[in-house]
């Protein structure tokens, strides 16, 4: 490999290499030569390197790394909050406009956001590849701060939706490139749970946005809730500034010193030999996106989207996950759980609205620890019933609870208690089911594509869930006024039952796959059945290791094997 490579970049020349030492510089050369000669872009089996293997049984998460995932995660929680606290603020607004929100007023406000976030997120991918991660985050940031500001000073709707819309641009961002950043700076073994903390972020920041909202639901009191929303993007786009870049934009800037040093750091306590071998390998994986990027332009790698079936079908599966995790009905519950717990009589709809925020924070723990240990197709499988039988017994709860209404919910009637609290109950079962399957698993499907595929891929499936986004948002009140929550549940459950046979017939089994395997897998139709075969080939490989006289034990993190 020569030192004037510069991975497709034509503009930039790659630095002379960095002094590493006499040792670790030798054994980068003796990497990266071999790979450079037994590596192509038709054998990325080539890089599943021994050292690799071993060396990722011991990785270590470090400070430095576990640092670096909470800074970004702070555009995760600055999602969840500013995506959360409409719930409380709807009902706070009161007649602070001069008149009582209808409601195409509130959807509006609240589908603003979602508006905004499919611009941003449809943005953020190509800009993150021009300026870098980090920046794209401190972009978000300065979107946060701006929308919150003009919320805060508005006297109209139309001034909040052009806020809220300046919020979803924010939103939109962290959804894209928060787990990006992460995701490439994290150690092979960790990566699945360091990400996972971007959904903690999401889910935690949708909690405090209602805790917030229980005692400012005063007199104007919604300003001061989008007000603290600032502190938070301030704090990140101030610590931003000290971050490193993830290695793989370093190396597509020809920083090369740059990069390495993250490595090093990201990888503090491993050998000189697996730092290097690990550095040579990305080195090759980066080469072969690049010149992909180079060699097709954005509008040919959407035809290729949607040509060529081996990346046609992970586009399939990727938005299918995406589309059914917003049209479930989640998001209604969301944005509109203080209206509809006010409409259904609750003395303080807020703070009920908090079970239900604090359930879905607290499920997401539970799934940090389940998605590699049980695998994503299975968790997905087992927890779409459950959550089809929370939506389905809601709906009937509502259905006896407003059979003197006309089966609308009025405000200001009073409705059975035990009905009012049987509701309540199945929404908590629907978001416990939701929060440990697809309202994790959906930001993590970008996995499916293909290297070269993964940013326009990843950006093709974020524009998906935030136009399905956009259609909850917009038609939930205007659903339950035209037809009554009863056929407006059972509708989600629908949606849900068609949501499991999709995930069973085209979402093959990601965990214990490398990346590379999972490009595999869609030359054999969507990869069910080949995903399950290679997966019983990997448990016979552990077992005959385990057997071996001088066998070592292999740790749950191994399934991870070739992720570079």
């Amino acid at each position: 490999m020569s030192d004037e490579k510069n991975y497709g970049i034509e503009t930039l020349q790659a630095p002379a290499r960095p002094e590493l030492g006499g040792r670790t510089a030798s054994q980068l050369e003796k990497a990266t030569i071999s790979h450079v000669e037994h590596s192509t872009v038709n054998d990325p089996a080539a890089l599943h390197d021994a050292t690799l293997m071993v060396g990722e049984r011991s990785e270590k998460l470090t400070t430095f790394v576990l640092l670096l995932s909470f800074v970004a995660a702070v555009s995760g929680f600055c999602f969840g909050y500013d995506t959360g606290v409409i719930s409380a603020a709807l009902v706070s607004i009161k007649d602070d406009f001069g008149h009582i929100l209808d409601d195409q007023e509130k959807e509006w406000i609240s589908t603003a956001t979602s508006c905004g976030a499919l611009v941003g997120a449809l943005m953020s991918g190509s800009l993150a590849d021009k300026i870098g991660r980090k920046w794209v985050l401190a972009i978000g940031d300065v979107f946060f701060t701006l929308g919150a500001v003009i919320i805060c000073a508005s006297f109209s709707v139309a001034q909040m939706i052009v806020g809220r819309a300046v919020l979803g641009l924010g939103v939109g961002t962290a959804a894209a490139i928060a787990p990006l950043y992460i995701a490439e700076v994290a150690p092979t073994r960790f990566r699945g749970a360091l990400v996972t903390i971007q959904s903690l972020a999401i889910t935690g920041g949708q909690f405090f946005s209602y805790c917030i909202g229980i005692p400012l639901t005063g007199h104007n009191g919604w300003r001061i809730q989008f007000a603290i929303g600032i502190v938070p993007a301030v704090v990140q786009g101030f610590a931003v500034h000290y971050m490193p870049e993830s290695p793989r934009y370093d190396l597509l800037r020809g920083r090369r010193e740059a990069a390495l040093a993250t490595i090093q750091r990201s990888y503090k306590g491993m050998s000189e030999d697996y730092v290097a071998v690990k550095f040579a390998a990305l080195e090759e994986v980066v080469g072969v996106s690049s010149e992909f990027t180079r060699q097709y332009n954005i509008k040919q790698r959407l035809r290729l989207l949607v040509t060529q079936g081996k990346y046609r079908k992970p586009a399939i599966t990727a938005l299918g996950i995406g589309i059914f995790q917003q049209l479930c009905g989640f998001n209604s519950l969301m944005y509109y759980a203080a209206t509809i717990f006010k409409m259904a009589g609750f003395d303080n709809p807020t703070a009920v609205g908090l079970i239900v925020s604090g359930t879905n924070w607290f499920f997401t723990f539970v799934a940090m620890f389940l998605l590699d240990r049980v695998g994503k197709r299975r968790i997905l499988l087992s927890t779409y019933p459950g959550m089809i039988a929370g939506l389905a017994l809601a709906s009937v709860a509502f259905w006896k609870m407003t059979g003197a209404t006309g089966h609308r919910l009025v405000e200001g009637a009073e409705y059975p208690a035990q009905w009012s609290n049987m509701m309540l109950g199945m929404m908590v079962v629907f978001i416990a089911f939701y929060a440990t399957g697809s309202g994790n698993i959906t930001w993590t499907v970008g996995e499916v594509f293909p290297l070269e595929m993964r940013g326009i891929g990843s950006s093709v499936l974020a524009g998906g869930v935030w136009a399905a986004n956009i259609l909850i948002s917009a038609t939930f009140l205007t659903l339950m006024n035209a037809i009554g929550p009863t056929p407006t549940f059972g509708l989600y459950a629908g949606i849900c039952f068609a949501g499991l046979i999709f995930i069973y017939f085209c979402y093959p089994e990601p965990s214990g796959l490398s990346l590379e395997e999972i490009q595999v897998i869609y030359n054999y139709g969507f990869g069910v059945a080949k995903s399950r075969e290679i997966r019983r080939e990997h448990k016979l490989k552990q077992e005959q290791r385990e057997d071996a006289p001088m066998g070592v034990r292999r740790s749950d993190s191994d399934e991870q094997f070739g992720k570079v």
